[in-house]
């Protein structure tokens, strides 16, 4: 379970839930108060007989409560059969419909019951994540993502957005590490006819588009700082200035951010301040492996297979769990596919065969030091040295001995590569010379 839900009002009478109350003013605060914190709680409160005077005394009671207590405690209020509308207020969502409070209760929770579960997984981190959420459908500000690349940060920007009480408008995304910088520019803020060379007819930028509604911004980390000083105007101002124009457009739009970088080191920091009021943590695959199945069995399904992980062969099995997926979800994703293609998992075997390796090498280690006397750093150093003689040898043949990119791929600078390839092109020429003499 993800959250209670207490149901407050005749009409919600018998619906599922972990507590009831008849009416607005049974609704005991102790109990709210002694339910802890460790998750969310929210109430479904049928407003329809309460006049604003009551609902507004009441309302203020219990959000001071709940700033006091510190509790992860939020309402719904409720009122159906009336014009329909949706207002925010903080710690409470007032929704209104032409629909019964028994409709618009059952609507909400299956939205919000429908959302969450997009989000594949049942691992602890996933789980805490996703009553973090929760929490932030109450909430109108920006929320910053953190999480290394392919892992679902996109899909999370969605969730939250239609989760929010935004939810019913607009939704863009853009990744700013896609767009060169002089596209970025104009895709986010648009531009006036006759702004630039090419500029035949205005156009609409994201920003402008997104306009009461959620921009998501993917990777900011690597957006201008030019830009992301006009994207600091705009959560100042609430305006922005399209490319060659005089005039300010004024926008009410809502950012959520992602990032792959943890210290935001490449961020302005008042950028950050503005943007990360609320960060949610999206935890790399390695750190959830036991959502691995439930991912594999999410993704046949929805491709009509009838086959589950749970059927398939053990080495396979073991090979998806070991595996310790540096591209994340998307690249269980590649790897499934690669399954129900050829029937195997190549790169999985690749990375199994590397610890294979590595028990082998610290074998050969101890048997080194028991004949030789060899010590395990003089063992070390050499399996370092040899491989990288191999490791170059290949990738000078594939790249035409290319220094520069060799230099890149290396890590090393230009003059050391030049010296490296010089030592190998001897090693070559003298073919009497051992690996191991300096």
């Amino acid at each position: 379970m993800l959250y209670r839900k207490i149901m407050v009002g005749e009409n919600l009478e018998s619906m599922q839930c972990e507590m009831y109350f008849e009416s607005l003013f049974d609704v005991d605060f102790d109990y709210l108060v002694g339910l802890g914190k460790d998750m969310p709680t929210i109430l479904f409160i049928d407003a329809s007989k309460y006049s604003k005077d009551v609902l507004n005394d009441w309302i203020f009671a219990f959000t001071n409560i709940i700033l006091i207590n510190n509790n992860p405690i939020r309402a719904f209020i409720i009122r159906g059969y009336s014009e329909e509308l949706q207002e925010f207020k903080g710690y409470y969502r007032v929704v209104s419909s032409y629909k019964s409070a028994r409709q618009i209760v059952q609507e909400i929770v299956s939205s919000i019951d429908g959302s969450l579960d997009k989000i594949i997984g049942k691992s602890n981190r996933v789980l805490q994540m996703k009553k973090m959420m929760v929490l932030t459908m109450f909430y109108d500000g920006s929320i910053m993502i953190l999480g290394e690349t392919g892992s679902g940060k996109n899909l999370l920007a969605e969730v939250i957005a239609k989760l929010s009480p935004r939810g019913s408008r607009p939704f863009y995304s853009i990744n700013c590490a896609a767009i060169p910088e002089n596209l970025l520019e104009s895709e986010l803020f648009g531009y006036k006819k006759g702004a630039f060379t090419g500029a035949t007819s205005e156009k609409v930028g994201l920003i402008e588009q997104a306009n009461n509604g959620t921009l998501f911004l993917d990777e900011i980390g690597d957006m201008p700082l030019n830009l992301q000083a006009k994207i600091l105007a705009i959560t100042e101002n609430r305006e922005f200035f399209k490319i060659g124009a005089t005039r300010p457009i004024k926008v009410d739009v809502r950012f959520i951010t992602a990032t792959n970088r943890y210290d935001d080191s490449a961020m302005r920091n008042d950028l950050r301040y503005r943007l990360s009021a609320v960060k949610i943590d999206l935890p790399p695959l390695r750190e959830r492996k036991s959502d691995i199945s439930l991912i594999f069995d999410e993704i046949l399904e929805k491709k009509g297979y009838l086959v589950k992980f749970e059927n398939i062969p053990q080495d396979l099995k073991e090979r998806f769990l070991s595996y310790s997926y540096p591209g994340n979800v998307r690249e269980l994703i590649n790897m499934i596919e690669e399954y129900l293609a050829v029937n195997d998992v190549v790169q999985a075997s690749v990375n199994s065969s590397m610890s294979k390796n590595v028990k082998l090498l610290a074998e050969e280690a101890m048997v080194a030091r028991i004949v030789n006397g060899t010590t395990y750093k003089d063992f070390l150093q050499e399996v370092y040295k040899s491989a990288s003689r191999e490791l170059l040898q290949q990738r000078s043949e594939v790249l035409g001995n290319d220094i520069n990119e060799l230099s890149k791929e290396f890590g090393l600078t230009t003059r050391r590569i030049r010296d490296l390839l010089a030592e190998l092109n001897s090693s070559a020429n003298n073919p009497t010379r051992s690996d191991g003499e300096e």
